[in-house]
């Protein structure tokens, strides 16, 4: 490294030691954003385990369907049921007072004599069926009436109906079986039971795919500290570019030119500061994610089995921020364009990229353009590492077109500089 270089180095580094304001927030910022949205983030993802949903039940039932409904409703673990009896609510439609997101945010009605009825179908169902009988006059169907708050969560909502309607096919089922074993019995000298046909016949078995050997497990946290780290490592883009803008408008670049450096050398002095900067940042995020966010009740961050592989992610990631940031600050005329126009653009590229909304959530459309944010690439690259715990390799990709597109802003930068001196 000569000696310009060097002393370019050094007023970079005063001029960000005396911004003492800019370094607290720079630094301050991240960590709280980070704390807070993994605590956030963490309410929702495990709602099972905190808060439950207030739920208005009215059982009219006295048989097994509505015994067994309410018993779905309630092993479920989701749900503070408060129940309350026909006197007080006759129909579904006068439950609707009570629902509210201050009241209670969903509300069930089990009709009267639902199970009474549900096996009198079932009987003449069966009885039909054995007898040849195609057209089969049916008593009404049952409606169990689920009344939901428009603000309830659809996640909520899906798995109440799934549950209720798994749950009344059971009974249904066990109450056909029931029947078909009593009209063969009629016909047939032997007694058939069916009592334990409609037990378990397959297990379900999930798991996460991950490393071989690997213990990681995917929580909120392995979610959102490489998210919000990756968002605040980006968001140096305002700073950097403000400072190039700021040194424009002060006059102290007219005055630098009067050195013997280039301005490529007078870009690369400003990369290596605010790299540093931006790994610094980085390597709090992760004491934080592993030592800081188990203290609020959290699990603690599992940075993988490859460090390697992690820190050249977070490197590329730095590059590809300042690159961009550099661009900004070069075509920016002002530093309130710069500001603006930095700070909106990486909201953007975060939006799109998936740092906000999961990318299975977004359009077919949206999935696509989400491939042009950079910010969707350092995504993919953190996911590789804290949720599948996988290597260098498998991040190579990812890296390399971060770091091609910070050199890509990196130039864009030169060549917008040498544009200006043409035309001034």
């Amino acid at each position: 490294m000569n000696r310009r270089v060097k002393y370019l180095l050094y007023k970079d580094f005063l001029m960000l030691k005396r911004d003492i304001g800019g370094i607290i927030l720079m630094f301050l910022m991240p960590v709280l954003l980070v704390m807070l949205m993994a605590n956030l983030q963490d309410s929702t993802l495990n709602f099972v385990k905190g808060n439950k949903i207030p739920l208005l039940l009215v059982n009219s039932d006295s048989g097994e369907l509505g015994a067994a409904v309410v018993k779905e409703i309630e092993s479920s673990g989701l749900f503070d049921i408060e129940f309350d009896s026909t006197e007080t609510y006759t129909t579904p439609e006068s439950m609707e007072g009570r629902i509210s997101p201050g009241d209670n945010m969903i509300g069930i009605y089990i009709p009267q004599d639902a199970t009474k009825r549900i096996r009198g179908n079932v009987q003449k169902y069966v009885v039909g069926a054995f007898n040849g009988i195609e057209d089969i006059p049916l008593d009404d169907v049952i409606d169990i009436t689920v009344l939901v708050d428009p603000a309830a969560k659809g996640s909520f909502h899906s798995v109440l109906m799934s549950s209720l309607r798994e749950r009344s096919q059971k009974v249904q089922f066990e109450y056909i079986m029931k029947e078909i074993s009593n009209q063969v019995n009629d016909i047939s000298p032997v007694a058939v039971n069916t009592a334990n046909f409609s037990g378990e016949q397959f297990r379900i078995q999930d798991k996460f795919v991950t490393r071989e050997g690997s213990n990681i497990m995917p929580n909120s946290v392995q979610h959102n500290v490489p998210a919000w780290s990756l968002f605040a490592i980006f968001f140096i883009v305002v700073s950097l570019a403000g400072n190039i803008i700021k040194e424009r408008e002060g006059g102290s670049f007219t005055r630098l030119l009067t050195m013997p450096c280039t301005y490529a050398e007078y870009l690369i002095s400003k990369s290596i500061v605010y790299l540093i900067v931006a790994l610094v940042q980085f390597t709090l995020m992760l004491l934080i994610g592993v030592y800081v966010l188990p203290l609020t009740g959290l699990p603690a961050l599992e940075l993988g089995h490859s460090i390697t592989a992690l820190f050249f992610t977070g490197f590329a990631v730095a590059v590809a921020a300042i690159g961009y940031g550099i661009a900004i600050g070069n075509i920016a005329r002002t530093h309130q364009q710069a500001s603006v126009f930095g700070a909106v653009s990486v909201v953007i590229l975060a939006a799109i990229g998936g740092v906000w909304i999961p990318l299975f959530l977004m359009s077919p459309q949206m999935q696509l353009i989400s491939k042009l944010s950079p910010m969707n690439w350092g995504m993919s690259g953190f996911y590789s590492i804290f949720l599948r715990d996988e290597g260098l390799l498998a991040v190579l990709p990812e890296g390399f077109a971060l770091l091609a597109f910070g050199l890509a802003c990196f130039m864009l930068a030169l060549y917008s500089r040498k544009k200006m001196k043409l035309f001034s």
